[in-house]
């Protein structure tokens, strides 16, 4: 009897387990299921990498060092702050639906040329819409809806309805904005109040309108007399004008034919590049390091050379100390066409107006684009800050720059906020392996440690440092040399 009870005990044991093992294992299955179910609806909800996108917002490191530099404060362009209830951007559309009614008189029937025209000869809203021109614009830009969505690094959370009618009333906003600065006596008339506020918010990143737009409704005009013949005339014509860091070199180391920018941020990039023949000479000098380092692998060799490796130039104190002369470019048609010769280091003038840190901090942002639409572009001016960087250690490395004409402070503050707005520019920025000035740095490093001009830094920074330290130099030196005189008259008084 308790051999059968025992059984049926077991029996039982056995049949729970089993029947928690196949619940288990179900419930298991189950888990697994909505897991891989709820992957791959994540999965699928993610949007494909796209090599075109152009704008996409700037990264948390970057805004927080400073906020202002990327966020628009008066003016909202694209889909990316769009949304903003911020009065100062109510405002400002006022300013953008004026530019819309203006650039449909171009377009229309009976034209508005706000260049030669009297203002008298504007005709009516009413009128102006029975043209139809709107129809017939928003009919032509509706195809051009696929092409502006996949310029953006992120989905934009708009319908079509709402994301044409906010690409076309900021695009015509903008033609009708250069053709306006073109004319300045009209531009002031529109815009006069809120002229700066309205460039420096252009220039930034998140608050840009794509050039093809611009290019589409430029075409859409009929011929301006004495007018731009082309939108990248009549935009560099604006970004010339109005942006200090380019104004002061007109012309752009880029050939406008074989490139097209892709908004203003990138057209401002396209004068911050090394001059034509030093970007050929570059990349010759790229061809021979890879095809050595392909031979080197092949040795199995794991050393690399000096030459190999990122070169950062001396600061400009110690440049100084060595015998480097330090001189303005002073026929230099590009920002970047520094050069080393001879001991003399030759840098473009560098004009500090209210807006260079706005431009430097937004085409560096842009050069951090993730997509592939930017290799081309090599970071230049990543690279060039960098250099400057480590130029500019010190206010006194910039004191010597401003005595040599090359810093021209327009804005005031001291020397040492100089120093601190070069040093902060490339915080959270990637730094390329190799840059344009590699060779110039080596040369600098190379001609700093010659043995006489080590020495002569050595006594510069020992002893020459200040107006004391050289008199007390010279006044030790001529008593060892009242000294040695002595000596010789009492050993030979004759």
């Amino acid at each position: 009897m308790d051999v059968r009870e025992n059984n049926s005990e077991s029996e039982v044991l056995e049949a729970n387990d089993l029947y928690y093992n196949m619940a288990k294992t179900s419930e298991d299955e189950n888990i697994c299921s909505d897991v891989v179910i709820s992957i791959e609806y994540m999965l699928k909800q993610l949007p494909p990498i796209n090599e075109k996108s152009s704008i996409y917002r700037v990264s948390k490191q970057l805004r927080h060092m400073n906020p202002k530099a990327y966020t628009p404060q008066v003016i909202s362009i694209g889909p990316f702050h769009h949304q903003c209830d911020q009065m100062d951007f109510k405002v400002a559309e006022q300013y953008k639906l004026q530019g819309l009614i203006n650039f449909l008189g171009r377009i229309g029937d009976k034209k508005i040329n706000l260049l030669n025209d009297d203002a008298a000869k504007i005709i009516s809203l009413e009128d102006l819409l029975e043209t139809g021109s709107l129809k017939t614009l928003v009919g032509k830009a509706h195809s051009w809806i696929k092409e502006a969505r996949n310029c953006y690094a992120e989905p934009i959370d708009m319908d079509d309805r709402k994301f044409l009618r906010m690409m076309l009333v900021d695009a015509c906003f903008m033609v009708e904005l250069f053709i306006l600065e073109y004319n300045t006596a009209y531009f002031s008339l529109l815009y006069q109040r809120m002229t700066v506020d309205i460039f420096y918010d252009l220039m930034k990143l998140e608050n840009q309108v794509l050039f093809f737009l611009l290019q589409n409704l430029f075409y859409l005009i009929p011929t301006i007399p004495d007018g731009p013949e082309s939108i990248i005339d009549l935009v560099k014509w604006f970004v010339l004008r109005n942006w200090s860091l380019v104004g002061e070199y007109k012309d752009s180391p880029l050939q406008w034919g074989n490139t097209q920018p892709k908004h203003l941020v990138d057209f401002l990039s396209f004068y911050l590049h090394p001059p034509p023949n030093r970007m050929q000479q570059n990349s010759e000098r790229k061809k021979k390091r890879n095809f050595l380092n392909l031979f080197r692998v092949c040795l199995c060799c794991l050393r690399r050379k000096a030459d190999e490796e990122v070169l950062l130039p001396p600061s400009i104190t110690k440049l100084c100390e060595a015998g480097v002369t330090i001189k303005k470019a002073k026929d230099a048609k590009y920002l970047m066409d520094i050069s080393f010769k001879n001991g003399v280091l030759k840098i473009p003038p560098l004009h500090i107006y209210d807006d260079f840190k706005l431009i430097l901090r937004n085409v560096l942002a842009f050069e951090q684009l993730p997509t592939g639409s930017q290799s081309h572009r090599n970071k230049y001016l990543c690279q060039y800050v960098i250099f400057l960087d480590h130029l500019i250690s010190t206010k006194k490395d910039v004191h010597l720059l401003v005595e040599a004409g090359v810093i021209i402070n327009n804005i005031g503050g001291s020397d040492k906020e100089v120093s601190d707005l070069f040093n902060n520019l490339n915080k959270f920025v990637t730094i390329p392996n190799s840059t344009h000035y590699d060779h110039i740095s080596k040369d600098l490093r190379a001609y700093c440690d010659g043995w006489w001009n080590k020495a002569k830094a050595s006594l510069k920074h020992n002893y020459f440092n200040t107006p004391w330290a050289f008199i007390s130099f010279f006044a030790a030196t001529f008593l060892i040399l009242l000294t040695l005189l002595q000596t010789i008259f009492s050993v030979f008084p004759h």
